[in-house]
């Protein structure tokens, strides 16, 4: 009889000992909106020419007008300027003249001529459309990058086969790729392209740790073949806090014989956080209290 009555106490209380709520798991969710070209941008005319030195080859797009051209300038920084070639009257459409890194110079222009056609735009700036596409979301800097150093014969960085060596539209985008890398401390970038300019297409070094040795470069002959920038936006390293606690309670029983007694049980909780996504885990109160209940019906029986 004492037997049957312990553990019809143990099927009413054991259960609840032993159904741990489920712990749950909450991320800060990225969120990326793509939307389409519906900014709406200014830009001042600053002059209409007759003539203007040409961009760098690989920097003139096609334009469906002259208000993609003022957001292409926007979108694609360093962009202090752009010029637009008008290419069909009808439809509006042309080429947009993008000269990234440089400023407008007047003393270069030509007006000497009965139809000026040439419109050169200045500080363009757009609202309600896509943010800039070629730098990183986290860091403002990367928008107008600054060498550390202009060398050559720098060497590459040790993963370089793995991770280390990426393909680069110019040194905007290779300093965004070091930023939105998990390690790393500087950039080089190495231009591929006619006019070896920063601005164009390339390979982008990265470099996980350390900071760029200048000793280890060479002294260029001629033309610049590798432009270093270090991170200004490093990721923060990771850390973690925990925390302890404890609490107790306490249970009264009755067993069916009459006899009374007191069970008191005690919980520890324990939580640990860090800068990845990561749940509390805690061991309920009642967990405790609950076995030690069906122990004192025991005891009384």
């Amino acid at each position: 009889m004492k037997i049957t009555l312990f553990w019809a106490s143990v099927a009413l209380f054991v259960p609840r000992a032993l159904a741990v709520p489920a712990t749950s798991t909450t991320s800060a969710a990225t969120t990326s909106t793509s939307t389409t070209s519906t900014a709406t941008c200014t830009a001042s005319l600053t002059a209409t020419l007759c003539d203007y030195p040409e961009p760098e080859e690989g920097t003139a797009v096609a334009s469906s007008g002259k208000e993609f051209c003022w957001e292409y300038c926007y979108d694609n920084p360093p962009c202090n300027f752009v010029i637009f070639l008008p290419g069909n009257p009808t439809l509006g459409t042309g080429t947009c003249w993008v000269y990234p890194g440089e400023s407008y110079n007047s003393t270069e222009a030509s007006t000497n001529c009965t139809d000026p056609y040439l419109d050169v735009y200045e500080d363009a700036v757009c609202s309600g459309g896509s943010a800039a596409t070629t730098t990183s979301s986290r860091c403002a800097a990367t928008a107008t990058p600054s060498a550390v150093a202009e060398v050559c014969g720098y060497p590459a960085p040790a993963d370089c086969d793995s991770v280390g060596c990426v393909a680069s539209t110019g040194v905007v985008n290779c300093l965004s790729e070091c930023v939105e890398a998990d390690a790393c401390s500087y950039a080089v970038f190495n231009p591929d392209n006619s006019d070896d300019s920063e601005y164009g297409d390339g390979t982008c070094w990265l470099y996980p740790s350390g900071t760029f040795n200048s000793d280890s470069a060479t002294t260029c002959n001629g033309t610049v073949e590798q432009y270093v920038f270090d991170n200004p936006c490093p990721k923060p390293t990771s850390s973690s806090t925990s925390s302890t606690g404890t609490a107790t309670g306490t249970a009264t029983g009755t067993a069916a014989s009459g006899a009374t007694g007191t069970a008191t049980g005690t919980a520890g909780a324990s939580a640990s956080t860090s800068t990845g996504n990561s749940a509390p885990i805690s061991m309920p109160l009642s967990n405790s209290l609950a076995i030690g209940v069906a122990m004192l019906i025991w005891r009384a029986i």
